[in-house]
């Protein structure tokens, strides 16, 4: 206490739970008389104590895959902040969201399975560990918690079959006499009880070629093995898949049936002829040094190569190629006078001579005719792309499924095959895919959106002719959601300057290497270096001719429909946080404004049914958008927009909300605000931006994609302008592709609007006039 003041201090820091209030005697004295007072302090009782659990059996063992009534472990905590006589006001939780498929923990503290617990690999644990919390103050916002561990021990059952544990398949020489080819090695996913020792046995309904080759054998041991019981030859067959059934030691056996694969050595018994291959290159850059292909002679052996030698024959462009004479590899030689320029065909000569043990030293001559095309990087730059399944890179070569592909474009785009190049074939690195990137041109080269599209909506005439699966058409790395980013994603064309080459034995293919990367984020496409419409540059700006509507690099900034025709233009980036902004006018009620989305359905595996539509429907605006798991629909109501006048439209969305706002108007009668449906939370997109129409019935497309709301398929008649994406302004004026789009929109406006006059107005007053005009020649027939 302060002598002076008579302010009371504490010391320390109180403790409720230690003394619950304080009584003190309090003098006062001023030199002659004194007083006294009595003053109590009462302790307030604050959260500052966490849980505290009783004791209990940590470890809990049952049977794994069943499903156990009742707690399996019940736990019981307290707050020493309240008397322990009251309710505790304690609630649990189990730590791991992943867990809480497999369990869950009433407020008693009673742990239960809900789903029964898998002891053994790939996905089961031994022993499973689960953390619980105790949150005091039932769980609120000011809670503090207290974790324990729980383990839960799970005796193994015989529920899993064994299977052979050998790396890779294993190898068998031709020619060589009956033996054992290889001990054979079974694991099993339950534990020892239930596994070894093993069981081994020929599959009684294996082939009859496997019965008639192959034993397996016990040396009494339980050490079983495979052995050849005949001489094998690897021009009749080189791989046999030899089926092998196993047994477990368990209570109660399981038995799996496991492959193995025996690959039958080569040996070079079998004199090499004549051969001619061909090697098709395209020149992106300059090809200097890189290996384009293999000199090829006919040979029923294929492991031989340490037994060939390979040299020229002739000497012509030898000044061009060179060969490798141990790997018959051919190469372009570097000349950086033609390099880049290096084109045409070329036939070269060489001689091939082979030794064996067991034939003479002998010598073939083989030809090779070499393709090169140059390529010019807009080629790769406004290329299309296709993902194909079901198909390797080398069967995409070896089956001419490259030229047949090149004859398709050209056959749709009613152009020359030499104006098509199929530029790009290479496996993905899962090795699920084949990637395919072409480009096409009458003059100049078509915009990447024209060719997608028109390729999407032959998707099924396209795989005929493949004989693949397209899972893709315009590869896109952002498509699946979260699939490579979390949120905001962008599709990059990388190109490699280093060739990709698909070698066969006739054919090879020394490609463009061209693929995809993403980048986490939403960068709008960066503004092109140049003017269009006769613009020119001053400094980094651009000055437009006067006389039409532009945008800042001269783009034109407004198209015009009669209701007959559409436009696509480059797709939406993947954006967190996605805002479209346009105008448009229209004396009509009814018409699609913009559809972005799938362009087909053809059963692709993708599944991906994600698009966003807006329309005029009976004079206002409608949005329909589709993150994948069900359609939001917006609609505004309050502004009138097919009275013929312009109209600004913005749509906004992002994860949680989706804006429709028609001419700035943010009050709640004229602003349409709605969540997205479902889980998904991005609009992912890949097809063109579709304005004015569509070359689709949505109606059929909705209904196989499962939309629960359809767009219209009616064509839009007025003039749309100033469409930007995240103010990224769309040349409206020059579409990938068009039909029946007047860049411009003055002669559309002439025919649909007229000085913002509804048209049928304008025929209600035509029809007026026509009879006045009768009515006056009557009186003066009359007269």
């Amino acid at each position: 206490m302060e002598p002076n003041t008579g302010k009371i201090r504490v010391n320390k820091n109180l403790d409720y739970e230690t003394t619950t209030s304080y009584n003190l005697r309090v003098r006062a004295f001023d030199g002659i008389y004194e007083d006294f007072a009595d003053v109590i302090i009462k302790i307030e009782n604050v959260n500052d104590e966490r849980p505290r659990f009783l004791d209990f059996n940590r470890n809990a063992t049952i049977p794994e895959e069943e499903l156990r009534e009742g707690c399996i472990v019940k736990v019981e905590a307290y707050d020493p902040d309240l008397p322990r006589d009251v309710d505790q006001h304690i609630k649990y939780y189990i730590v791991k969201p992943e867990l809480e498929e497999f369990m869950r923990i009433d407020d008693t503290g009673c742990l239960t399975l809900i789903k029964p617990l898998d002891r053994d690999p790939p996905n089961g644990y031994e022993k499973w560990q689960i953390y619980i919390n105790a949150k005091d103050e039932d769980g609120g916002p000011n809670s503090l918690h207290a974790p324990t561990e729980i383990t839960i021990i799970l005796t193994d059952i015989n529920d899993n079959a064994p299977y052979l544990d050998m790396p890779g398949p294993v190898v068998w020489p031709e020619n060589k006499d009956p033996g054992v080819i290889t001990k054979l090695h079974a694991n099993d996913n339950d534990g020892d009880n239930n596994g070894p020792p093993f069981h081994f046995e020929l599959d009684n309904f294996a082939p009859d070629v496997i019965q008639k080759g192959f034993r397996i054998t016990d040396d009494g041991n339980s050490n079983y093995q495979i052995e050849a019981i005949r001489r094998f030859d690897r021009e009749q067959q080189k791989t046999y898949f030899v089926p092998i059934v196993i047994s477990d030691n368990g209570i109660r056996p399981m038995t799996g049936t496991s492959t193995l694969t025996v690959v039958i050595g080569d040996e070079n018994d079998n004199e090499m002829k004549p051969g001619h291959s061909e090697i098709f290159v395209y020149n992106y850059k300059g090809l200097s040094s890189s290996v384009i292909g293999r000199v090829f002679v006919e040979d029923e052996d294929d492991w031989d190569l340490p037994d060939k030698t390979f040299g020229w024959k002739s000497s012509e462009h030898r000044d061009k190629f060179q060969l490798d004479e141990a790997t018959g590899d051919i190469s372009v030689m570097y000349n950086p006078i033609y390099e880049d320029v290096l084109e045409g065909t070329f036939d070269l000569e060489f001689s091939v001579w082979e030794e064996s043990r067991l034939f003479e030293r002998h010598t073939v001559d083989a030809s090779v005719r070499v393709v090169i095309k140059k390529i010019p990087e807009i080629a790769i730059d406004r290329s299309g792309s296709i993902r194909l399944a079901n198909i390797t890179a080398e069967e995409f070569i070896a089956l001419s499924k490259r030229e047949e592909l090149q004859k398709y474009i050209g056959k749709l785009f009613n152009i020359s095959t030499d104006n098509v190049d199929v530029f790009t074939a290479f496996t993905t690195k899962t090795g699920e895919f084949l990637d395919v990137r072409f480009s096409a041109h009458g003059s100049p080269y078509y915009m990447p959106e024209k060719i997608n599209g028109k390729l999407a909506e032959h998707q099924s005439e396209l795989e005929d002719l493949i004989g693949g699966k397209v899972y893709m058409v315009n590869i896109d790395e952002c498509l699946i959601e979260k699939a490579s980013c979390e949120s905001s994603c962008m599709n990059v064309l990388i190109k490699h300057e280093r060739p990709q080459t698909v070698r066969t034995n006739r054919t090879s293919f020394v490609g463009v290497h061209a693929e995809i990367q993403t980048e986490c984020s939403c960068s709008s496409p960066p503004a092109e270096n140049i003017c269009y419409n006769g613009g020119t540059m001053v400094g980094k700006t651009c000055n437009c001719p006067e006389g039409y509507n532009s945008g800042p690099r001269c783009e034109v900034i407004d198209v015009g429909f009669s209701g007959d025709g559409y436009a696509w233009y480059q797709p939406l980036t993947l954006c967190e946080s996605g805002r479209i902004n346009l105008q448009l006018e229209t004396g009509t009620d009814n018409g699609l404004v913009f559809y972005v989305g799938p362009l087909s359905y053809s059963g692709s595996p993708l599944k991906v049914k994600d698009f966003m539509s807006l329309e005029v429907s009976n004079g206002f605006a409608k949005l329909l958008v589709d993150y994948g798991t069900g359609t939001s629909l917006l609609e505004q109501k309050e502004v009138n927009i097919g009275d013929g006048r312009k109209h600004d439209v913005e749509i906004k969305w992002n994860s949680k909300n989706i804006e429709l706002i028609v001419d700035s108007c943010t009050m709640r009668t004229c602003m349409s605000l709605a969540a997205p449906v479902g889980t998904h939370e991005f609009l992912n997109v890949n097809g063109p931006v579709q304005v004015g129409g569509t070359s689709k019935n949505l109606g059929a497309l909705g209904s196989q994609l499962g939309w629960t709301y359809v767009p219209t398929s009616k064509g839009f008649v007025g003039c749309i302008s100033n469409f930007t994406f995240n103010d990224h302004v769309y040349n409206l004026g020059e579409p990938s592709y068009s039909v029946s789009a007047s860049p411009g929109c003055s002669r559309i406006l002439t025919q649909a609007v007229t000085f913002g006059i509804d048209t049928n107005f304008l025929v209600a007053l035509l029809v007026c006039i026509a009879v006045l005009l009768i009515l006056i020649l009557a009186v003066v027939v009359h007269k």
